[in-house]
């Protein structure tokens, strides 16, 4: 049943150490601030809740009553400003969209004889967005992704990867009254709300452009004709011995997009890590497809641009959706105080530029998020979705 209201969300954060306990402090609060049965909530929560996955859906639906739930564990949780990334962790976020539909799914791969095919992909166009979560071990995440983006229409996308298990069984993911332990949930959204993808890829392009003039699948021979490891060489040539470090310390290539509807993010590059180099070959090899005749271009990644990059696009997107009722983020496990020294950074810079707002998410193993309107899973990455009300 749909309750009337204005158009509005809420987050609630526990670290208490019993379930019961955190289910109780996050559902309280959150029921003071947006009432009962709103039309969606999400779950995120610590391995130290997963065993009681179950209790965690039973109770949030009695207290809260919402339309859809959906839920996914998680290595360190996001909410009300703070980024729990060690400890015990539960996040409650709610959200009320007169006029919009959700529709909660669950996502199973089942295998055949000529490979595999995927169930319960809910019926959506190009005008809706959805929110994907992923248990890695049971999920083909990128070949479900590179099939979405042969087709069209197709919603915008954000999401992650659960991270909480370590072993095929070990993630929960919630889907309104069942908890599962393998597949992909999430949510599609459409009518009067949209989720608005933003995915900050923390690099900076040093060097010049180069075309791929020769490569097998995701290994790079020759670039501009020359043997790969020279443009990779010229690139580190010319920068200082700081810069050096940092980029040899972990060397990205974007590879140039070629569709383009005007995403908020890295310029149009797809940032992909260099996973080998041959110099007695010459090669270069990264973790992804470089096609003959793809334009590539060597990035960097460190704190400080990984931070400066977040902002940019932050204040960017402030200025387009000042009246953003929430948002749903999704940021790498790599993140938070191992790359920027510091805890809460990308919670805290999202108040920064959306004060108030209510967010809320997880740290990722595999970020989902849009590049030049196609979706994409990526490393090191802060996925946000901001929550915004269609006008009539």
């Amino acid at each position: 049943m749909r309750v009337s209201g204005r158009f509005s969300a809420a987050v609630s954060l526990s670290t208490e150490a019993d379930t019961d306990a955190a289910l109780d402090e996050a559902a309280t609060l959150l029921l003071a601030k947006i009432g009962a049965q709103p039309d969606l909530v999400l779950a995120f929560f610590t391995g130290h809740h997963s065993e009681r996955a179950e209790r965690i859906s039973a109770r949030v639906r009695e207290l809260l009553a919402p339309d859809s739930l959906v839920g996914c564990s998680a290595a360190g949780v996001i909410g009300a400003g703070r980024e729990v990334e060690r400890g015990p962790g539960l996040v409650l976020w709610a959200a009320r969209m007169p006029g919009a539909r959700v529709q909660a799914f669950h996502l199973q791969f089942e295998t055949s004889e000529g490979g595999g095919m995927v169930h319960g992909w809910p019926d959506a166009g190009d005008s809706a967005s959805a929110v994907l979560m992923v248990d890695p071990f049971s999920f083909p995440l990128d070949p479900f992704l590179s099939s979405l983006r042969d087709i069209a229409p197709m919603p915008r996308i954000v999401g992650g990867v659960a991270s909480s298990g370590q072993r095929p069984g070990s993630n929960r993911l919630l889907v309104n009254d069942k908890v599962v332990a393998g597949g992909a949930v999430g949510f599609v959204l459409d009518g009067a709300a949209k989720l608005e993808p933003l995915v900050s890829q923390g690099c900076r392009p040093v060097g010049r452009a180069y075309t791929v003039t020769r490569s097998e699948r995701n290994v790079i021979y020759e670039l501009d004709e020359a043997p790969a490891y020279d443009g990779l060489s010229e690139v580190v040539e010319g920068l200082d011995d700081g810069e050096s470090r940092a980029f040899r310390s972990a060397p990205q290539v974007g590879l140039e997009a070629v569709k383009s509807t005007g995403d908020l993010g890295q310029e149009g590059y797809l940032i992909r890590g260099v996973v080998g180099i041959d110099q007695e070959s010459g090669a270069v090899a990264i973790s992804d497809a470089a096609p003959e005749g793809m334009r590539v271009r060597f990035h960097a990644r460190d704190g400080a641009t990984a931070h400066e990059d977040l902002g940019n696009l932050l204040g960017l997107a402030s200025g387009l959706y000042p009246e953003a009722g929430g948002g749903l983020l999704f940021s790498c496990t790599g993140r938070g105080e191992h790359l920027f020294g510091e805890a809460d950074h990308d919670a805290v810079l999202a108040g920064t530029y959306f004060p108030d707002l209510p967010i809320a998410g997880m740290f990722a193993a595999g970020e989902i998020g849009s590049v030049c309107g196609l979706p994409y899973i990526h490393g090191f990455t802060a996925s946000l979705g901001l929550l915004v009300e269609c006008q009539a």
